[in-house]
């Protein structure tokens, strides 16, 4: 059974994090899309993008984020500090929905599921980026 549980996130933290969900971007936009090892690597800094720019809002509005293992709870935290119109919830499921797909399988993604994943995590970094202003 999933262990649920949330660790203290301050400005301070999140904000790291917010830096750390930039780069991650970068990363993946430099990677890809392209051959089938670039979508991989793409794609897996996307989705690390994602969740450090989830953790950011939850710790700039919540002071707090997700550290359990369970994704659903994560989702759910996020969903408490947006804007339900928002899609960065739906941004991170679809997200935390490929993580062990595209990190750790061995399976090539396309370059169409990995623009896919920058996007989704743009989103997500869009919105924190929002919460800190």
């Amino acid at each position: 059974m999933p262990k649920h549980s949330t660790v203290s996130l301050d400005r301070g933290g999140a904000r790291a994090r917010l830096q750390e969900a930039r780069v991650y971007l970068a990363m993946a936009e430099l990677a890809g899309p392209g051959n089938a090892a670039e979508n991989k690597v793409a794609g897996s800094n996307a989705i690390l993008a994602g969740i450090a720019a989830a953790d950011a809002i939850c710790g700039l509005v919540l002071g707090e984020r997700s550290a359990g293992d369970d994704h659903a709870q994560a989702i759910n935290l996020l969903k408490k500090a947006i804007h339900p119109s928002t899609k960065s919830a739906t941004s991170l499921k679809r997200l935390l929905t490929q993580k062990t797909p595209v990190q750790y399988g061995a399976d090539a993604i396309s370059a169409s599921d990995a623009a896919n994943l920058i996007r989704w995590a743009r989103d997500i970094l869009q919105e924190a980026e929002t919460k800190d202003r």
